[in-house]
């Protein structure tokens, strides 16, 4: 718009032509370039002279198409003519674009303005313009000098790398090759400490370098060989001399092994594997040395702890302990054994205490010196123990210090560490293998030998637990001499009952001494079985079991009467369960059943032996009764004789039952029992008569001279004699 104001105002200066159109003459109007005649005169013209050239050849194209429109149409309709009314319009037109003259020439000086304003911003533009193109050369040119930077950083990046990796090799080679005048030093003069051990570590890298790049044509590593060498032959002399003066260390009494190993052996064990490094005889002669003293170590000391502990021993049992041997009788004359006072030997049949050895796993080693002062003597359980005890955690604390010692490239080596292990403890390990074997082939102690083998479980589970295979064999090996000897002692037993059936003869209906032994012995192996279930014992348990029952029938029948068998088997069964609910647990059970059945077997028939001699009547009528004779073939006789007997002895009988309940059972529980069970049966038969006698006199077939005593007076009575025991 402001070029066209533009050309339009070069066209129409004072001195150029007259404006031909009509908007060059309204804009030179406009602009004041035109005079106002010449205006006029073209004011009159621009309507009627102007030069309009009009085609008719489409005007009856136009007009049909003029049709259309709605105002078009209403003209023709009413027939206006069309001229006058453009020439009309003209004039309307005229007018108003008259009045926008007047309107553009007011504003005139506006316009003028704007377009200076506009030529003002054009040099403005410019002069910016020509600011930008000297920016964007500037820009131009910067570009270039930093691709020229970039080029050369690239390029010196490249030469530091190379520097870099060229500095590192060589840096490796001074490394390896330089040895620095301290470590000479330290080395050759200095004393075995945590700096002479880093000196060592240094010189061990630098052997290694020099030995893998001997090969390379450097004149440093082969001229820094010789002075290695060197150094080498004088710390492996300063390693030996320092290990060799620590080992002798420990032949010294009161060393304690475990703390040398730990702060002094295994703080420079880097020592003895630069000695497998550089100078494996040194390391051989090394460990041969180590291996040598710790068997004289450990052989020394364990030989007399155990010799200490065997002093410490309690009386031991013998054959003559045996399940089946009179404990008041034993062989005397001149090779005998004589009589040991009870109160000094452990017995061989209860548990009771022992059982802490075996549960008591915090429980500490026995201290030979204070149990020396005390005057305190232990089972044999307990010192085996205690002698096992010390010696898997001295043997575990060994193999684990082995491991580490001696091991490989930083490696454990098991077969080189039991191999070791092996050599310092073959010695210790058959001593006490042998000690084990003394004491039990002495023994005649079922239960001591037991707990060794339950003790010598947990010493395996420990061993598992800690990770020392080394001692698998010993344990096995204990366990070999522990379970042959519990068996043999089990048949020791065994043959004892068996040999005694034939020995002994009672007529004391009271419990014998090998049912006692027998619910005491049960009860200690069943508790210590438990957690165990071990069927081999069971099954030497049940043989035991049924040799005791053999030997209480035997026994049974060196009495003349009936009623004296049956309470003798009574008292003694009742003495094995009582023994048994005594120690309680869930693993008696069984055996409590099993004795209770033969028990409540034996009670059955006591109470008929009881009932006899004073209903015996009575019990033979119901008995007859119940066999299914008929009522109708019994005389009446029969009725009114077992009523007036009844009726005679009744009161005087239950007591006399009474009497002889507590004379026979001196068991309070047991004793209440049978009383009740005898009384309880009394009360059945009798009732039992009194209805069949009250059906047959009902029915008329009998009639009696004496009135039965009534069910109720003799249940009163008996209800007097249920707190006597």
């Amino acid at each position: 718009m402001v070029e066209e104001f533009a050309d339009t105002e070069r066209h129409l200066t004072p001195n150029s032509l007259t404006p031909a159109t009509p908007n060059e003459k309204l804009f030179a109007k406009l602009l004041g370039t035109a005079n106002d005649q010449t205006f006029i005169e073209d004011e009159d013209s621009l309507l009627g002279d102007y030069d309009w050239e009009i085609s008719f050849d489409e005007v009856d194209d136009h007009i049909s198409s003029f049709q259309e429109d709605e105002f078009v149409r209403e003209a023709f309709t009413k027939g206006m003519d069309l001229r006058e009314y453009a020439r009309n319009v003209e004039k309307e037109l005229y007018g108003i674009e008259k009045e926008h003259e007047v309107d553009y020439i007011s504003q005139a000086k506006n316009f003028v303005e704007l377009h200076n304003q506009i030529q003002s911003c054009d040099q403005i533009l410019a002069t910016m313009e020509n600011m930008l193109s000297v920016f964007q050369m500037d820009l131009g040119n910067i570009s270039s000098e930093i691709q020229t930077l970039q080029d050369k950083s690239f390029s010196m990046n490249i030469k530091l790398k190379n520097r870099t990796a060229v500095e590192q090799q060589l840096n490796t080679v001074l490394e390896g090759t330089v040895i620095p005048p301290p470590m000479i030093k330290k080395i050759t003069e200095g004393e075995v400490d945590e700096i002479w051990l880093a000196y060592l570590t240094e010189l061990n890298k630098k052997m290694t370098y020099v030995k893998r790049n001997q090969k390379m044509n450097v004149k440093a590593i082969k001229d820094v060989g010789p002075e290695l060498e060197k150094l080498r032959l004088k710390a492996t002399e300063k390693i030996r001399d320092f290990l060799l003066t620590k080992i002798r260390s420990l032949r010294i009494p009161n060393t304690n092994v475990q703390i040398l190993q730990q702060s002094i052996l295994l703080k420079y064990k880097a020592l003895y594997k630069f000695l497998m490094e550089r100078y494996s005889e040194v390391a051989v002669e090394v460990m041969h040395n180590y291996v040598n003293t710790m068997r004289w170590y450990f052989f020394n000391h364990f030989e007399k702890y155990n010799r200490e502990l065997q002093k410490l021993q309690n009386p031991v049992a013998d054959k003559y302990d045996m399940m089946g041997y009179d404990e008041s009788v034993r062989k005397g004359g001149l090779w005998g054994t004589g009589k040991i006072a009870l109160q000094d030997k452990a017995n061989i049949y209860v548990l009771k205490d022992r059982i802490k050895t075996l549960r008591n796993q915090d429980a500490g080693v026995i201290l030979v010196h204070v149990a020396e002062n005390k005057s305190k003597g232990y089972p044999n359980e307990a010192l085996f123990r205690s002698f096992n005890l010390t010696f898997i955690d001295n043997a575990s604390s060994e193999y684990l210090f082995i491991v580490e010692f001696f091991a490989k490239d930083d490696k454990p080596d098991a077969e080189l560490a039991k191999e070791i292990f092996s050599e310092i403890f073959n010695t210790t390990i058959k001593m006490g293998l042998d000690s084990t074997k003394q004491f039990v082939d002495n023994s005649y102690d079922a239960i001591g030998i037991l707990i060794c083998i339950r003790l010598n479980t947990q010493f395996a589970l420990e061993l598992q637990r800690r990770k020392v295979p080394a001692l698998e064999g010993y344990t096995n090996q204990i366990n070999m001499l522990l379970w042959p000897r519990f068996q043999a002692i089990m048949n020791m037993h065994i043959d004892s009952v068996k040999k005694a059936a034939t020995k002994f003869i009672v007529k004391d209906i009271h419990p014998h001494f090998v049912t006692r032994r027998y619910g005491e012995f049960a009860a200690s192996i069943l508790t210590l079985n438990e957690e165990y279930n071990d069927p081999i014992l069971l099954n030497s348990l049940l043989r035991l079991r049924n040799e005791v029952e053999n030997f209480l029938d035997k026994l049974s029948n060196n009495f003349d009467d009936r009623k004296s068998r049956i309470i003798f088997l009574i008292n003694n069964y009742d003495q094995i369960i009582t023994i048994l609910n005594d120690t309680g647990g869930k693993v008696i059970e069984a055996e409590v059943n099993y004795f209770k059945e033969l028990l409540n077997g034996q009670i059955s028939g006591f109470v008929e032996e009881e009932l006899q001699p004073h209903f015996g009547s009575l019990v033979s009528f119901i008995k007859n009764v119940e066999q299914g004779k008929d009522l109708t073939v019994i005389e009446p006789e029969i009725f009114d004789q077992v009523s007036s007997d009844f009726a005679a002895t009744w009161r005087q009988s239950i007591t006399s039952i009474n009497t002889s309940v507590i004379q026979h059972f001196t068991n309070f529980k047991n004793g209440t029992t049978i009383l009740h069970s005898v009384l309880g049966q009394l009360i059945i038969y009798y009732t039992r008569f009194c209805n069949i006698l009250e059906e047959a006199l009902r029915d008329g077939k009998i009639r009696i001279r004496h009135q039965p005593v009534n069910v109720q007076s003799v249940m009163v009575e008996i209800k007097k004699f249920r707190s006597n025991f």
